[in-house]
């Protein structure tokens, strides 16, 4: 597999769909994303997209969209014991629970069968000891993967071929975009992809009682603040516009920009936000671990 991250981000478009039927044990909140953008992307298709979930509300919701859902992977096996692609999208603790249902039930796949893990602070060695027999992708994504503008980093084991990272990378590069890293990369990105949104979201909920303490409603405070960082966001991302050029744009002289930047500084909030970083990416380390 190739360690460059510039040669791996080459993959996008460069793969297609999982050739076979889909089973995504988890319809929770990332399992069902997936799912509900699979059946979509699979319209016509004959290769099956189906989720394992025990809940009696994840079960309606994915069914009333046209999505096959059983209430245990015991009994989705049996309708179909091959399936190209296991997607795991639990809780970690539900998957290493010490003599829990998913690790015995993976183990009677047919062996090499291709797994997608989107468990948090899984690793990829871990994953390997639970369930030697598969071979493994780990994926970490966020929230905005429901609205199509999730990040998504991914990392793989050597037996991983080519035309399988690509056929990964373009399931998620259709829901936002994916980008290849080695592993030991995961904890300071999932500091930045992972909990990144909810930073922000601590911003815009700032930025808006600010709005609200000078005259503007809730409502309208807080649509202003949400496409303020929506607009930065997408000026960055799509545009290739680096940070410090766009403060720069928008801070002219002696304008409201720069009195409002240079309160921030001597507050100490951009310090602040390099080491809310760095504690977040410490305690992914540590959840590695454990």
């Amino acid at each position: 597999m190739e360690k460059s991250e510039g040669r791996k981000q080459k993959t996008k478009g460069g793969g297609g769909a999982i050739p076979g039927p889909v089973l995504i044990v988890g319809g929770g909140q990332m399992g069902g994303v997936l799912a509900r953008h699979m059946v979509g992307e699979r319209s016509g298709s004959l290769a099956p997209v189906r989720v394992v979930d025990p809940g009696a509300e994840a079960q309606k919701s994915l069914k009333s969209e046209g999505v096959v859902v059983f209430p245990s992977l015991s009994e989705a096996l049996r309708k179909d014991p091959s399936p190209s692609l296991v997607i795991l999208a639990v809780k970690p603790g539900v998957f290493l629970r010490p003599g829990g249902e998913i690790v015995a039930t993976l183990s009677h796949l047919p062996a090499g069968t291709l797994a997608l893990s989107v468990m948090a602070g899984v690793t990829l060695e871990r994953l390997k000891s639970e369930c030697p027999s598969l071979r493994w992708v780990r994926a970490m994504t966020n929230l905005a993967l429901a609205a199509g503008k999730g990040m998504t980093l991914l990392a793989s084991g050597s037996d991983v071929v080519h035309g399988e990272q690509s056929s990964i990378y373009s399931l998620f590069s259709g829901i936002g975009r994916a980008l290849w890293l080695p592993e030991e990369s995961f904890d300071a990105a999932t500091a930045l992809a992972g909990s990144g949104p909810g930073l922000l979201a601590l911003v815009a909920e700032a930025m808006a009682d600010g709005g609200v303490r000078e005259g503007l409603s809730r409502e309208t405070a807080t649509l202003l603040a949400s496409w303020a960082i929506y607009g930065a966001g997408a000026l960055m991302a799509d545009r290739g516009i680096l940070p410090e050029s766009l403060k720069s744009r928008v801070a002219s002289p002696s304008g409201t920009t720069i009195e409002g930047l240079a309160l921030l500084e001597k507050r100490g909030v951009r310090g602040a936000l390099i080491e809310a970083v760095h504690v977040m990416s410490e305690r992914s380390r540590t959840l590695s671990r454990s």
